[in-house]
């Protein structure tokens, strides 16, 4: 099942299945490999000869898995730590080298992995819990993976389904014999935790309750305040895009920001989610803007996703090709799309570039409640 999937019927699945036959046809996807491994260092080095003489030497195994990690050699480090396990199931070095090695898969994020295979960070995500429940089902009393395995849970996306686990070893190790430092990071996790389960009830509210007055209060609490920032130093001509994102969602949304010129043609691309950039074609979660800039510039611009919060941009009044554009009306589109609840809206604004400084605000909606476009001649 994909991570992200427009609900049937709606308005932005429709318009998604109406470009996906032209995209498919216009696009040439890239395909590309995983990133590649750092070629092994000397004491990598040394640790496999060390190893090759000395195979059932456990200590010295789990180090040269974590000479692995440190080489981004992932798969090797997994079957050195595996290997260890196999020998020694309580090895708890080895569970924990293990479990490194897995998250730092997982928090590499978003790239351009991601589109041979979009379910790549869920996969890792199901595989971390299953290590984890591995692992504390073998050493149930070492209160370090407890904590692991308490601030995963509590930070793993919804579907994974693992929240109430993780509270519950967090608080284990709260009402237990821990040392203070381990108490009071699990503490923050616990409230982390807690935090999480009560955004998770007010997303219901928005959903099934849009038009209540019980919504405008989630909308209310979640909308951020705005801070304008000071541009006296920046280099101009530009135009500055400062948004609100009102809305957090289970996780963070996909968001594009792009420019169109006055009849509708596509200037450039600002920003575009990781994995929206990265996915393009394969799964198109911002059906506007992968229809009218058909993924032209994504390898430049795709970033880390952002959420719920204040946000600004720059253009630099060049388009998607580096060339400075003429004086003009231009549009500036902002389009956000949350799941799992497939709430969605689009934000545009129109401004004027030429001699004088101009300014648009754009206030409607909850998902985008504030957009405002600044030419600085």
């Amino acid at each position: 099942e994909q991570i992200i999937d427009l609900a049937p019927g709606s308005e932005q699945a429709k318009a998604a299945e109406t470009e996906l036959d032209q995209l498919s046809r216009q696009i040439t996807a890239k395909k590309t490999a995983p990133p590649a491994e750092k070629p092994s260092s000397p004491e990598t080095r040394d640790l496999e000869r060390e190893t090759a003489a000395d195979p059932d030497n456990l200590p010295l195994l789990v180090r040269l898995g974590h000479a692995y990690r440190q080489d981004r050699a992932y798969e090797k480090a997994r079957e050195t730590f595996t290997a260890v396990l196999q020998q020694d199931e309580a090895n708890a070095a080895a569970h924990k080298g293990l479990l490194s090695t897995i998250m730092e898969e997982a928090d590499q994020g978003y790239d351009q992995r991601i589109y041979d295979n979009t379910n790549l960070r869920t996969n890792l995500a199901f595989e971390l819990v299953r290590t984890l429940d591995r692992a504390v089902a073998v050493l149930p009393n070492d209160l370090e993976l407890r904590l692991w395995r308490g601030v995963a849970d509590v930070q793993m996306p919804f579907f994974v389904q693992k929240i109430d686990q993780g509270i519950a070893d967090l608080e284990m190790i709260v009402n237990g014999e821990a040392s203070d430092s381990l108490k009071a990071e699990a503490l923050y996790w616990l409230g982390r935790g807690y935090q999480k389960k009560a955004t998770t009830n007010w997303i219901q509210v928005v959903k099934e309750h849009g038009d209540s007055p019980a919504a405008e209060m989630v909308f209310k609490q979640m909308r951020p305040g705005i801070k304008h920032e000071d541009l006296s130093e920046v280099q101009k001509p530009l135009v500055t895009i400062e948004f609100v994102l009102g809305f957090q969602d289970e996780l963070a949304p996909q968001t594009a920001v792009w420019i169109e010129e006055a009849d509708g043609d596509f200037v450039k691309t600002i920003y575009v989610s990781g994995f929206a950039g990265y996915v393009r074609e394969r799964q198109i979660t911002l059906p506007v803007w992968g229809a009218v800039s058909e993924f032209a510039d994504v390898d430049a611009i795709t970033g880390a996703s952002i959420d719920v919060g204040h946000h600004i941009f720059v253009w630099d009044l060049e388009d998607l090709e580096g060339k400075a554009v003429p004086p003009g009306s231009y549009t500036i589109k902002v389009e956000v799309s949350h799941w799992p609840s497939n709430l969605y809206q689009l934000a545009e604004a129109a401004i004027e570039v030429g001699k004088k400084p101009s300014r648009t605000v754009a206030e409607e909606g909850n998902f985008i409640p504030y957009l405002e476009i600044v030419y600085h001649p």
